[in-house]
């Protein structure tokens, strides 16, 4: 299987967190044999301020690609498999609200290891998505909901009757009213705007750092492979997002 072939059957979040990868695998360190002085020369590499954050950073990796697992199948399959239940819709609802969650905190970490910069504004931008306020509301503080910018604190529940497999027309409720979700069409907004600080922070590092020749075309083929074959696919949903 080619690169190109491998690539294309990934989802682009997924080829980000390889290319991470990638620049933590390929950073050059002499002394690899003794943990102590690895530590020290990655850490000053990286230009990280703790001897842990290397470790962090594959943390971060790792959980984006796991996450995005879960979002992806959620993606492709909707809320429901072949046993058709309520339990299972349950379980993929609270489960990818979660999941963007953990993946979001992967982000803002990422944001502060690689130093991007207005650091401050992208992580509220992104804490305020609706994909969060979401999780919030059904599928963390769901009885205790404290309302942004108000001392009121709310609690509310999901219409189960409005369950479906499309998951594109969910009621919640809570004291003060209700409201109609389509929760696909904000799993696709909010994953472009991950998509966008990913791809801000691998652009910065990889045309900063110095690499040995092969380790960096095998960086900038993937940077590549999205702007090149991806772009079009991203227009496309773009689109989709504004006409719902």
């Amino acid at each position: 299987m080619s690169d190109k072939e491998y690539l294309d059957r990934i989802s682009t979040v997924e080829i980000y967190a390889e290319i991470f990868l990638g620049i933590l695998r390929y950073t050059s360190v002499k002394n690899n044999y003794n943990d102590e002085a690895y530590k020290t020369e990655i850490t000053k590499k990286l230009k990280f301020q703790n001897k842990t954050d290397f470790e962090l950073l594959r943390a971060c990796i790792d959980l984006i690609e796991d996450t995005q697992n879960a979002i992806t199948e959620v993606f492709q399959n909707g809320l429901s498999t072949k046993c058709q239940s309520k339990g299972e819709m349950y379980l993929r609802i609270y489960g990818v609200l979660n999941a963007y969650y953990l993946q979001l905190g992967a982000v803002i970490d990422l944001m502060r290891l690689f130093n991007l910069p207005n650091q401050k504004e992208k992580k509220e931008h992104l804490k305020s998505a609706k994909i969060i306020e979401l999780r919030n509301k059904i599928a963390s503080h769901s009885t205790s909901y404290n309302v942004p910018n108000t001392k009121e604190v709310d609690f509310y529940k999901i219409v189960q009757s409005s369950i479906n497999e499309s998951g594109t027309s969910l009621r919640i409720i809570g004291k003060n009213g209700s409201e109609e979700i389509d929760l696909i069409s904000n799993m696709k907004v909010f994953t472009i705007e991950i998509e966008k600080v990913l791809h801000e922070t691998i652009k910065k590092e990889i045309y900063t750092r110095k690499f040995k020749k092969d380790h960096f075309e095998w960086l900038e083929f993937r940077y590549k492979y999205i702007n090149e074959n991806r772009l079009n696919k991203k227009n496309e949903i773009d689109l989709d997002i504004i006409k719902i």
